[in-house]
C-alpha cells in the first residue's frame, strides 16, 4: 500500500482540519504511544540517562510525548507544517 504523499500533494491529506483530527484520535494516541514505547525498547538507551532524539515524520507529536514522558529530548520535523 502506497503512502498518501505519494498520490497527490501532501497538503490534501494534511491540512490543519486533518492535523486537529489526528491530534484527538483516541486510536492514533494508543498506536503511537505503543509505537513510541516499543522503539525505546529497541533503542536499549542507558537507563536514567536523558537522550536527545530525532522525530522525522513527527506528525503532531504525540511520540514526542511519550518521548518526554520517558525523560527524554526531542525535535521532530514533518512533511505538512499543519501537523507541527
Amino acid at each position: 500500500m502506497s503512502r498518501p504523499e505519494h498520490q497527490a500533494p501532501p497538503e490534501l491529506f494534511y491540512s490543519a482540519t486533518e492535523a486537529k483530527k489526528y491530534a484527538v484520535n483516541s486510536r492514533m494516541q494508543s498506536i503511537q504511544t505503543s509505537m513510541t514505547q516499543r522503539a525505546l525498547e529497541l533503542l536499549n538507551l542507558p537507563q536514567g540517562i536523558p537522550s536527545y532524539l530525532l522525530d522525522i515524520g513527527c506528525g503532531t507529536g504525540l511520540s514526542g510525548e511519550e518521548l518526554t514522558e520517558n525523560g527524554h529530548f526531542w525535535v521532530g520535523m514533518d512533511i505538512s507544517p499543519h501537523m507541527l
